[in-house]
């Protein structure tokens, strides 16, 4: 891969070269609206949960291409609400990203993610802030988080009853699964998050791929976590040497809350303002 080194000035003023991951698995007209839009003037990289037919968003796309790229993951993980599986899929499709090309930005979003500045306001922004890393996170480890302490394994639903029973007999004896913290070559990892959405610069994303493929010990705690996608790439980060470059407080993801946190919000006139106005991106 060969990759074209500009001048300092011209690094300046270019505008930051865009990856979106998107992981969908429903609503196929949605994501073909959000590739028209991010393809304009990024990349994207797309993951169809396996469990669906992957037809109808191929189709649905097909039309849209603007100037970036726009491609479906090669590999697809059946994904399961919680399950480590979301991680595979983000991170196939970050090594299609930098397979291609060594991107400025990289953005993780959903299907039915949609962005509210427009695009000069947001490559602006990353402009301005080229070397943050936005990680909506805090610390997790001795939070008395007590979930933590007891192994998960969504993707797998057989041997997950056989961990929900052995968390049962494990609560009655008093007695924890295991640690909420993560022990790497005699390096204790501690616990941050929630970030299940992230916008990382080009090397640490590309630090975060390599430590994902270099780590399949550190990754068997995740792997046995209840949704491991909020904490996986925060712990990682907050971990490295990127730490005292993360925005951990400034949340460019705008979130609307469903009512009672279930169900369905319909997002009308009266949401515009709102939304014409946030600071999110």
């Amino acid at each position: 891969m060969v990759i074209q080194q500009s001048n300092a000035e011209n690094d300046k003023n270019r505008k930051p070269k865009l990856a979106y991951i998107v992981i969908a698995y429903m609503d196929p007209e949605q994501l073909s609206a959000l590739c028209r839009r991010l393809s304009v003037s990024a990349d994207v990289y797309i993951h169809i949960n396996a469990s669906v037919d992957i037809k109808p968003f191929e189709d649905a796309v097909r039309d849209t291409q603007g100037m970036g790229r726009i491609v479906f993951s090669r590999k697809r993980y059946k994904i399961v609400w919680a399950g480590y599986s979301i991680l595979r899929a983000a991170f196939e499709c970050m090594a299609d990203a930098f397979e291609y090309c060594k991107y400025d930005r990289v953005v993780l979003l959903t299907g039915l993610d949609y962005p509210i500045k427009s695009d000069q306001d947001i490559f602006e922004f990353f402009q301005e802030h080229a070397d943050t890393e936005y990680v909506h996170a805090h610390r997790i480890t001795g939070q008395a988080h007590d979930y933590l302490y007891y192994y998960v394994c969504r993707d797998h639903r057989f041997f997950n009853k056989i961990l929900q029973m052995l968390e049962s007999v494990q609560r009655k004896l008093g007695l924890k699964g295991k640690h909420d913290y993560v022990m790497l070559k005699k390096k204790k990892y501690e616990l941050y998050g929630v970030a299940p959405k992230w916008a990382l610069t080009g090397n640490a994303a590309m630090y975060l791929l390599d430590f994902y493929r270099k780590n399949k010990k550190f990754n068997r705690y995740f792997q046995l976590m209840h949704a491991p996608d909020d904490y996986y790439v925060a712990t990682v980060l907050f971990n490295s040497r990127f730490r005292d470059s993360i925005e951990a407080e400034q949340d460019i993801f705008k979130i609307m809350w469903l009512p009672e946190d279930k169900g369905a919000k319909i997002l009308d006139e009266k949401d515009y303002t709102e939304l014409r106005n946030c600071e999110q991106l």
